[in-house]
């Protein structure tokens, strides 16, 4: 998990095979559009083929990763932001320019007028970050919120895009709806082959192909992701919060926790009370 201040936005262009780093989740919006090139996209339970001219939302918390698709050079735009860039308490704001990352799995696939239009957008985004002239986050926030009822639109005029999926092994897919649903149960590796009547190194295998994630870091990152719900939510003791997120010790809970967020688990609750 990474934390955002407020506002930034990225183009960047890779000319060799590149997968995101591991444990990618996080508490801010994220907005990636393909310029160029293919992608696979992984988003909480399903995988997705991006091609050029499409643009996903990634609402927060939401655990995700891109992964090689074997079309090489690719070439992306990353915008993110968190609650303190935009009017929270403006319910108008929540409801509509917001739309597009309450979707379930929602991709735009962009043509003509309506690709134009959000690219330009994009772009003056990124001039504005850059020159930093007088008044830059003000029209910023203006240029986003643009980029963003737009998109809402598209919902209401077109529906959601029919996605790409990607042709992978079905049974990963329902394998990952399982640990979804059942990660404060005890899961292993043998246990999970043995309910799903796959050979434990085929499952392995084809988990990483399928979510750019071992089945250890998958469920981590979901057991992890429970655990910061729980210490910004409740009062319960650190113990307790180890239990319901599905670990065996408070110990193994706490080194899994600093590796995943760079933080103990008191350090984290600490720093949202103090809404940071």
């Amino acid at each position: 998990m990474s934390t955002l201040i407020f506002y930034e936005i990225e183009r960047l262009r890779r000319e060799q095979s590149y997968s995101m780093p591991l444990n990618h989740f996080h508490d801010h919006y994220e907005i990636y559009y393909l310029l160029s090139g293919k992608r696979y996209y992984f988003i909480q339970d399903r995988s997705y083929l991006m091609q050029e001219g499409d643009l996903v939302f990634i609402d927060k918390n939401k655990l995700h990763k891109t992964i090689d698709a074997n079309s090489l050079p690719h070439e992306r735009i990353l915008l993110s932001f968190n609650d303190n860039w935009v009017p929270a308490k403006d319910p108008d704001y929540q409801e509509t320019a917001l739309a597009p990352f309450r979707q379930k799995h929602i991709i735009f696939s962009l043509s003509g007028a309506n690709r134009t239009l959000v690219e330009n957008l994009l772009f003056s985004l990124m001039r504005e970050q850059q020159q930093a002239q007088k008044g830059w986050e003000l029209n910023s926030k203006a240029l986003l919120t643009q980029l963003l009822v737009f998109c809402a639109r598209l919902i209401d005029q077109q529906g959601p895009t029919e996605e790409h999926p990607q042709a992978h092994n079905p049974k990963i897919f329902e394998i990952v709806s399982h640990i979804n649903e059942h990660f404060q149960e005890r899961l292993s590796l043998a246990t999970i082959s043995k309910k799903f009547h796959i050979s434990p190194s085929y499952f392995c295998r084809s988990f990483k192909e399928t979510t750019g994630f071992s089945f250890v870091e998958y469920l981590n990152n979901i057991r992890i992701r429970e655990a910061q719900r729980l210490l910004r939510e409740t009062k319960l003791k650190v113990i307790h919060i180890a239990e319901q997120s599905g670990f065996d010790s408070v110990a193994h809970f706490g080194r899994v926790f600093k590796q995943v967020t760079s933080q103990t688990p008191l350090e984290c609750r600490k720093m949202m009370h103090l809404g940071l």
